[in-house]
């Protein structure tokens, strides 16, 4: 059974050797990702304002509809713009992030920027971006409904762009399998794994926030770490073994079967 503070532990001996490269790669992948989203709410119900101008009779006019529609657009093209960024680019970039530091913290030293957009490149995008779509899909669906049953499905997915990253070829169905199995009794373990980083984002906030992004590499090597234990936990796969499978996929085939 694997502990948090083994796994951080194990994390900072081998960031050590590679904390800057792994500064850069958390850096650029915030910059590519899109978290969160914005909503735009505009009142049109007919009202006085303090200078007498009813609204409902102002949008009447040709150039105010012009504008709202021009605004209306423009808050669509955006919002379509962002949608697709987080589909088509983020989510990739996310898995590329947990292949980076899945190898350096195996491999105690640096796996190579290029990690980060490996999954761009090894013929497997769009496979990439449909699992990774109908993970947060199902991760929103959830959370519609209530709000703890959104939060336990996270993490009840928590391993799936680990796993992809590793096994790109991976269909939807067993990574969203293979990750209930792994995170099977992990769930509130890993949710403490995660809270115990929050003193060390509160003392990067003493430098204005900029702090904050340099405790993200050792965050993420932890989780690292923590994907490496369940592996070899839940899967039967020594922590040691190569990242990648050979060609023909042997280790995966192998457990499948």
């Amino acid at each position: 059974m694997w502990r948090g503070d083994e796994l951080k532990q194990r994390a900072r001996d081998g960031l050590s050797r590679y904390y800057g490269y792994g500064l850069l790669v958390t850096f650029v992948a915030g910059l590519l990702g899109v978290k969160g989203g914005a909503g735009t709410g505009v009142n049109f119900s007919a009202h006085q304002s303090r200078h007498g101008v009813n609204l409902s009779s102002a949008l009447r006019q040709p150039f105010a509809m012009g504008v709202v529609l021009l605004v209306c657009m423009v808050i669509g093209a955006v919002f379509t713009a962002t949608v697709l960024l987080g589909v088509l680019v983020s989510n990739v970039i996310e898995v590329g992030k947990c292949r980076y530091f899945t190898i350096s913290t195996m491999r105690g030293d640096n796996a190579g920027f290029g990690e980060l957009f490996g999954n761009f490149k090894n013929g497997w995008y769009l496979n990439t971006v449909k699992i990774q779509f109908l993970r947060k899909l199902y991760e929103g669906l959830w959370s519609l409904l209530l709000v703890i049953p959104g939060i336990i499905k996270h993490y009840e997915y928590y391993m799936i762009p680990y796993l992809i990253a590793e096994y790109p070829e991976m269909d939807s169905s067993e990574a969203f399998r293979l990750s209930r199995e792994m995170m099977e009794g992990n769930k509130l373990d890993t949710f403490i794994l995660e809270l115990s980083f929050l003193g060390w984002y509160l003392l990067g906030l003493l430098a204005c926030g900029v702090g904050m992004i340099f405790v993200d590499p050792y965050r993420e090597a932890a989780l690292g770490e923590l994907y490496l234990a369940l592996r070899e936990e839940k899967l039967g796969i020594p922590r040691n073994r190569p990242h990648m499978p050979d060609r023909d996929g042997a280790v995966y085939t192998q457990y499948m079967e």
